[in-house]
């Protein structure tokens, strides 16, 4: 892991919670950062989820379509 992946603000990966109903919309509830020995995460949410579903952590996807 580089400096300046540790350095930035933005998170490497967000969380998303599916609901268990069809076709229903994933939300996002947070983020996570990785520590600075870089063999953990720190996460952070925004909501917990109450309703049945499943929560997935993918990683944050550039916004300017720069290769990551």
């Amino acid at each position: 892991m580089s400096e300046n992946t540790r350095n930035t603000s933005a998170p490497s990966h967000i969380v998303w919670f599916a609901p268990d109903r069809e076709n229903a919309p994933w939300t996002r509830i947070g983020a996570q950062w990785p520590t600075k020995n870089g063999k953990s995460f720190r996460q952070v949410l925004n909501v917990f989820p109450t309703a049945p579903g499943r929560i997935f952590v993918c990683r944050n996807q550039p916004k300017n379509g720069a290769a990551a």
